[in-house]
């Protein structure tokens, strides 16, 4: 249960900052242990993120606009091949695609098992206006940290040990710059995924502005993100499309 919050949790930060049409770049991401988990369970969670990443870190070919987020995955992240696809649709369907095996599968946020769990929970968020800026790919980024607080599911707070919490606290500072404004699809990718976290209300992080740097921090782990300089680019059609000769099958994800 643990393990499918962790993932659920960073796929849905990773899209609360649209994008806008036409723009390819990659995103490096990389998970780096700060030390600073000190009770048994945010070790133990601590330990599972840093695993699901390789060496170096994970790249992503991105390409996003008003048909939706394309990402190639360069390197094996957890249990996905390196060479996969995932399609996120401006009506927040995610399809992941995995070339090796000419083989498709239609993904939800989080099991169905997880979104029950979560169904309740009301996290507390916090985003602070730091008025701090900084000069990311040539283009001007504002700096703001959301604090979140969530029930971790499946937890009895009654059986922890003294001292142990039953929360997952999160820090996510975020660099986003209005140099590059949102699509309307972009936007409505994003405010899918942060509606299954009760994040939809993160009004500051979903105004229209581009995600240029994340650092999450959680478990004593800092998941680093960063962007490459971005280009415009038209793309054909069929990059958002699943090749007609593959065959679905059913994700690892319920």
């Amino acid at each position: 249960m643990l393990k499918k919050l962790i993932v659920s949790l960073g796929l849905a930060l990773l899209a609360i900052v649209p994008l806008r049409a036409d723009i390819k770049y990659t995103m490096h991401m990389e998970a780096r242990v700060t030390g600073n988990a000190n009770d048994p369970i945010s070790q133990m969670a601590g330990g599972m993120l840093t695993q699901m990443f390789p060496a170096g870190g994970l790249d992503q070919i991105v390409i996003s606009g008003d048909r939706g987020t394309r990402s190639e995955q360069k390197q094996a992240f957890a249990t996905v091949k390196a060479g996969t696809v995932t399609l996120v649709r401006p009506d927040g369907a995610i399809i992941v695609i995995e070339p090796e095996t000419k083989t498709y599968w239609k993904q939800p946020v989080m099991s169905a098992e997880l979104a029950a769990a979560m169904g309740g929970a009301k996290p507390e968020i916090k985003v602070t206006k730091r008025g701090e800026f900084e000069t990311i790919n040539g283009m001007k980024a504002e700096h703001l940290t959301l604090s979140m607080t969530i029930a971790i599911p499946g937890i009895d707070a009654s059986q922890l040990p003294p001292g142990m919490a039953p929360d997952l606290t999160m820090t996510y500072n975020v660099w986003v710059t209005d140099a590059i404004k949102a699509s309307a699809g972009s936007t409505s990718v994003a405010m899918t995924l942060m509606k299954q976290f009760g994040m939809d209300g993160v009004k500051e992080l979903n105004d229209g502005r581009m995600m240029l740097k994340g650092v999450m921090s959680m478990f004593g782990v800092e998941l680093v993100m960063t962007t490459s300089p971005m280009i415009n680019e038209t793309v054909p059609a069929s990059m958002f499309e699943v090749p007609a000769d593959y065959k679905e099958v059913p994700g690892p994800i319920r």
